[in-house]
């Protein structure tokens, strides 16, 4: 609130009235201290909290792997000439050598003219008119999508007829997947299909009297005398690879044989597959599972155990002023501890994820793993932390022996890792609705801290307002004493003088 008001301090009186007013409103100010001090902490908390959130985000994408079989392949596949194909072998992989010939790839449809397009002036180029003034004609372009007519005047340009056919849908408005590019280096038009495969062709044909559809599949120069024939004027092909001597075909240049994914890289001769055991990846997306669940139950446990220490609270704006650099910012740690102490939410997901690992997964019969501890994962003896310990011996004899029910045990839709990944999302839903979610404005934040947060903000404007008007009562009480202190000393040697003192 600004003041206009003339301030009189001290000259009658011989007070500090400063120093006075700002002792007095010192004290005054005590209770938007503490306001602003509650804020300071619930600000504080709500970071804890989103702080929170970001670890179990973290420790969410490690354990989600878990949740799918990929994540279970015991076995991993080796090419002996990797520029033909890459191969990724899949959990229903028989382990051996396999002979591998890619015979073609998977290829569009393309059609580029079979010579320049010219004019009696030479070739032409993208932004020249296809044809006289006041002609027009019509020709059709179809796929395996559908086909469309084209209306071709006298302002159309080969660069603006490629955009068309680029653009090209059938009558009900769906795509005829195409590409195309009038190469003006060239002076030919070069049009694809989007898609791969044999079944992908292109067809253009001259509808009118003008040969344009000619000149787009032949070149040389358009006239009304050499039309195109309607037929398939380009084709695409399929993917088509030897393994084992069975051939396999594919639209596209991804191929499944024999739990073998193959990317065919380029036809060649022919190249040996091997598929082997491979328990190692499994072994360590476990392991890193492991680990990872012991870093966030140390991170979550040291913070509901560390107390807060009351003798340091939030530093208001003077007080922080009064310490050096360093010893603000010594203070400022002592008091953010303990910010989640004995926190609810996060001491029941500590318990609940305890329960999620240590309950057996009760879709699975008895006689088959049901336990992380039936393949070397338990707690130590007497623990109170909850953390893991893991016997990889043990773990690695589980893996070779029984992979499918390790994959069971986890991917399960009550196992392991999905009840694992289920408690973690509840919990990331329970701090969004305690603190808000990370980056959240605090104008947008329907928390229970971002609303109590917005309550103490508007309490704190109300107590400026009344503080400024608190302290402008005082200075006007303040003022008039000095001014009535003036009038008496002016009287007084008055009085004085008329005694002839």
């Amino acid at each position: 609130m600004v003041n206009n008001q003339m301030r009189i301090t001290g000259f009658a009186s011989g007070l500090d009235t400063t120093q006075i007013i700002n002792d007095l409103m010192r004290a005054e100010r005590m209770p938007l201290d503490k306001l602003f001090q509650k804020k300071e902490w619930l600000e504080w908390q709500r970071d804890s909290y989103r702080d929170v959130n970001l670890e179990l985000d973290t420790f969410r994408k490690s354990v989600d792997k878990l949740r799918f079989q990929s994540s279970f392949n015991g076995y991993a596949a080796s090419i002996s000439d990797s520029s033909l194909a890459t191969v990724t072998a899949k959990g229903s992989a028989v382990p051996g050598n396999y002979t591998l010939e890619v015979i073609s790839m998977a290829e569009v449809a393309k059609l580029t003219s079979g010579d320049a397009i010219t004019t009696v002036s030479g070739n032409v180029k993208s932004t020249d008119k296809i044809l006289a003034t006041g002609e027009s004609t019509i020709i059709n372009i179809e796929t395996s999508a559908g086909n469309q007519d084209i209306t071709i005047d006298d302002t159309t340009t080969y660069g603006s007829l490629a955009n068309q056919i680029a653009s090209l849908t059938d009558a009900s408005g769906k795509s005829l997947g195409l590409r195309a590019n009038f190469d003006e280096a060239t002076s030919r038009f070069v049009i694809s299909t989007k898609e791969l495969g044999a079944n992908q062709k292109i067809t253009v044909s001259d509808k009118g009297a003008i040969g344009v559809a000619n000149a787009i599949v032949n070149g040389g120069t358009i006239n009304a005398t050499t039309l195109t024939p309607t037929v398939p004027q380009a084709t695409g092909s399929d993917a088509k690879v030897k393994v084992d001597g069975v051939s396999v075909t594919s639209s596209t240049n991804n191929l499944s044989v024999y739990g073998m994914d193959i990317k065919v890289l380029k036809p060649g001769s022919q190249t040996t597959v091997s598929i082997s055991s491979d328990t190692q990846s499994i072994f360590d997306n476990i392991k890193k599972f492991v680990d990872d669940y012991n870093s966030l139950i140390d991170s979550l446990n040291t913070k509901v155990k560390e107390k807060r220490n009351r003798d340091y609270p939030p530093l208001t704006d003077t007080q922080r002023e009064a310490l050096t650099e360093k010893e603000a910012e010594k203070w400022d740690e002592t008091a953010k501890k303990g910010l989640l102490y004995n926190d609810s939410i996060i001491s029941r997901t500590l318990n609940d994820l305890r329960v999620s690992m240590y309950k057996p997964v009760e879709s699975i019969s008895t006689g088959y793993i049901r336990t992380l501890a039936e393949i070397g994962i338990t707690t130590e003896y007497l623990s109170t932390d909850g953390k893991l310990v893991l016997n990889e011996d043990k773990l690695r004899e589980a893996i070779a022996n029984n992979p499918d029910e390790i994959m069971n045990l986890f991917t399960r839709d009550d196992g392991i890792a999905t009840r694992i990944y289920n408690e973690v999302n509840t919990t990331i839903d329970r701090l969004n609705k305690k603190a808000g979610r990370v980056g959240s404005p605090d104008n947008l934040n329907n928390s229970v801290i971002g609303q109590d947060l917005s309550e103490i903000r508007k309490r704190m404007n109300a107590w400026d307002n009344k503080l400024a008007m608190i302290e402008n009562r005082y200075w006007k009480q303040f003022t008039a004493m000095e001014q009535a202190i003036a009038k008496f000393n002016e009287q007084s040697s008055s009085i004085m003088g008329m005694m002839g003192f």
